[in-house]
């Protein structure tokens, strides 16, 4: 990975968690957190996990932080199970990559 797709993938971070930023307080102008998981943030984190393992992982980076990004305590169920997926699908390609050898 070079500079340039560093960069990229910093710029996508930013990206996500401003909007899930601006979601959240669009969404829920209340103060306080409900117990109950956001479909949109879910969703949207699944497949950031997903991507993240794939050559679009600057995509993957964008989605997996805008539930990252939302105020605290909103999103991070939604987060923490997108980032689970990916700890999972890196470990699973790992472990092939190294059953081939």
């Amino acid at each position: 990975m070079n500079l340039f797709e560093i960069n990229i993938a910093i710029v996508c971070f930013i990206v996500g968690n401003f909007l899930g930023l601006n979601y959240s307080y669009n969404k829920y102008p209340f103060p306080y957190v409900e117990n109950k998981i956001d479909m949109l943030a879910l969703i949207l984190s699944i497949l950031g996990g997903i991507l993240l393992n794939t050559p679009l992982y600057d995509l993957g980076i964008l989605l997996l932080s805008f539930p990252f990004g939302m105020r605290p305590g909103y999103g991070r169920i939604e987060f923490i199970l997108g980032l689970s997926l990916a700890i999972i699908l890196y470990l699973v390609k790992k472990w092939m990559l190294i059953g081939n050898i």
